[in-house]
């Protein structure tokens, strides 16, 4: 069975989707929401949760991020949730933590910019910041991604 690899930023802002959004301004709860990514990702370390209902409503139905739709990345984390089930030498995504998380620029479609940090603290810590295309829609946040069919890798 063929293992697919979603990268991690693909996943980790696919648990945007869960999360109430934080106002226009996204400043009014950052602790929220940054509890409620948090608490997704946790999920992904099971092969149940890669497909789990919240995993697949993080996305927005127009989403498209470098070539991938909504289609492709809910393809690839249940051929992931299939393959750990039948092969137990592969591993779970790396747990990781998310802070800083805040919207901005949010223009008149009700998309906006996310920018947050991901940490990853398992044999060394790794940090990075991230930034990516949310819609909020009744005041959640939904993974919308770049709009662009090419990948830039």
């Amino acid at each position: 069975m063929k293992f697919n690899r979603i990268p991690l930023l693909v996943i980790v802002a696919s648990a945007l989707v869960i999360l109430s959004a934080c106002g226009s301004s996204g400043d009014s709860e950052p602790d929220s929401l940054v509890s409620k990514f948090n608490a997704l990702l946790i999920s992904l370390n099971t092969s149940s949760g890669l497909t789990s209902a919240s995993v697949n409503n993080v996305l927005d139905q127009n989403y498209l991020d470098m070539g991938a739709t909504r289609a492709d990345v809910l393809a690839a984390l249940s051929a992931n949730s299939q393959a750990l089930g039948t092969n137990t030498e592969l591993s779970l995504f790396p747990m990781a933590q998310v802070s800083n998380a805040t919207l901005s620029n949010c223009d008149g479609n009700n998309i906006c910019t996310l920018n947050a940090t991901l940490t990853n603290a398992d044999v060394d810590s790794t940090t990075v910041d991230f930034t990516t295309k949310v819609k909020l829609v009744s005041g959640v946040a939904y993974l919308y991604g770049d709009q662009s069919s090419t990948a830039s890798i």
